[in-house]
């Protein structure tokens, strides 16, 4: 009985509540809104704006074609091109050479232009005025490149006109009336006047002649 009473104690050792460790739950991964859909390509084409780009385009290329084309006739053909049953000359070119107005002769011409003779040709050009230059119609007149500029800045000379007839018969009178087109026959020959001086040495049987629109 006395020992029971005298006995030590066994500690108790308090229970300790367990704790609960929650883990999270993941974040949803976020969702990319969805990319739009591309409008239908007639939708993304501004037509207006592309119709005038392309009357830009088709201008400066037409523009630029006609330079090439005027640089080829003019430079590289010497002003001299072959069109079917004639030849389109230039009479700008054809008038661009020095020639002594007394003792000047045929030789003188450049070669493309003295193989023209006899040829059946077309200039374009205006009607100089003098002689006998009144009234609608007349008999014969002078076809220069132009009026202004025929003589390049010094004296007439010879070789800026062509001596144009049609055999007597009356043709429209065009003098200061612009650019006409004159269809024809090329002579060329040293023509003298009673003095000595040449008159003329392109001579042209007309075959019509049209005003130039």
């Amino acid at each position: 009985m006395s020992a029971s009473l005298n006995a030590t104690p066994t500690p108790v050792t308090p229970s300790v509540p367990r704790t609960t460790t929650t883990t999270p739950p993941a974040p949803a991964a976020a969702v990319a809104p969805a990319a739009p859909k591309p409008k239908p390509l007639s939708q993304r084409i501004n037509w207006s704006m592309a119709a005038r780009v392309g009357v830009v385009v088709a201008l400066v290329l037409a523009l630029v074609g006609y330079a090439l084309k005027v640089t080829y006739e003019s430079v590289i053909q010497g002003g001299v091109v072959s069109a079917g049953d004639h030849y389109r000359v230039e009479l700008k070119q054809m008038s661009n050479f020095e020639m002594d107005q007394t003792l000047g002769t045929t030789a003188d011409v450049p070669q493309r232009f003295r193989d023209l003779d006899g040829k059946k040709v077309v200039f374009d050009g205006e009607v100089a005025p003098g002689g006998n230059s009144a009234g609608d119609t007349v008999k014969q007149f002078s076809l220069c490149y132009s009026v202004a500029k025929c003589c390049f800045g010094g004296p007439m000379k010879v070789q800026h006109f062509v001596a144009c007839s049609a055999g007597g018969r009356p043709m429209p009178n065009y003098v200061y009336d612009g650019t006409v087109r004159v269809y024809g026959t090329l002579h060329i020959k040293v023509i003298k006047n009673d003095v000595g001086a040449i008159d003329s040495i392109f001579q042209m049987d007309v075959e019509r002649i049209e005003k130039v629109s």
